[in-house]
């Protein structure tokens, strides 16, 4: 991935280089920086030992408590198909070999310890995260299909069962100045195909349905980590561009999903920012 981002960093040097500025420059030298280990980032990182499991779709269900064994367990088997049904210790080593492999695959130095032992005085080029909340929850959506070759076109509506991946970063916990709380939302819901069509001035819908199962969830810890570990690294470029600029960066730097160092007048592909209460 080094030689991957590397090649990012021709390519985004080659765009710019026509109309650079002084903020595209530190974000060549951000990028620049972590081919060499004396001048990479150094990222602390810890992780939480539990996950928590919701239902919202059952958890929204007035009176659910209150029901017979057997209506619960009708309404378990059609709305609950994923939490029931995983590891919690493989899902927590996936998103954790996985998080810490696209840090370092960015050339970010990665060292994992409990946040209590976390450093209290840090570099500038020091940071630590605390994975401090994991969730896995599932839901339902709705998803439509639509007739087609009319004006006022039949609609077939289905409700879909979904699962979430979330997860609540801290970062930098210690340092009143710099800490925030990081949140990533990362999902996957039924699929479905299908059409509408008329037939003897009837309409009828034709589909088929591809469920979620338990093997979704063990995916989603996979790509929420590589979520929040792209989204790291966008925040880190994004910093250190805005501390070199004091304050005034014009632009946003960012790697997409695809690895590609982009630019953007907003902010896309970054954390939510939580408030602390």
């Amino acid at each position: 991935m080094r030689k991957d981002l590397f090649s990012a960093l021709c390519s985004f040097i080659a765009l710019f280089c026509g109309f650079s500025s002084i903020a595209q420059s530190h974000a060549v030298e951000f990028i620049a920086n972590q081919q060499d280990t004396s001048t990479s980032e150094l990222v602390y990182v810890s992780f939480t030992q539990s996950i928590y499991h919701t239902n919202s779709t059952i958890g929204s269900m007035p009176g659910f408590e209150a029901l017979d064994d057997e209506t619960k367990a009708d309404l378990k088997s059609k709305y609950c198909l994923v939490l029931d049904y995983v590891s919690d210790s493989i899902l927590l080593s996936t998103f954790k070999r996985a998080f810490i492999s696209e840090l370092q695959s960015y050339g970010f130095r990665v060292r994992e310890c409990n946040s209590e032992n976390f450093p209290t005085e840090l570099k500038s080029n020091e940071h630590t995260i605390n994975v401090a909340q994991l969730e896995l929850e599932e839901f339902v959506t709705y998803d439509t299909l639509r007739s087609q070759g009319s004006q006022n076109p039949i609609l077939f509506t289905k409700l879909l069962n979904g699962v979430r991946w979330n997860t609540w970063l801290r970062y930098n916990d210690s340092d009143s100045e710099s800490k925030q709380i990081f949140f990533a939302s990362e999902e996957t819901t039924d699929e479905m195909f299908g059409y509408v069509e008329r037939e003897r001035g009837k309409y009828y819908a034709d589909y088929d349905l591809v469920k979620i199962n338990p093997n979704d969830a063990y995916l989603l810890s996979y790509s929420a980590a590589n979520l929040c570990g792209r989204y790291f690294f966008n925040f880190l470029i994004n910093r250190y561009v805005w501390i070199k600029t004091q304050g005034n960066p014009q632009k946003y730097y960012y790697i997409d999903e695809e690895k590609n160092l982009s630019i953007d007048n907003e902010a896309v592909d970054n954390f939510d920012i939580v408030e602390e209460d």
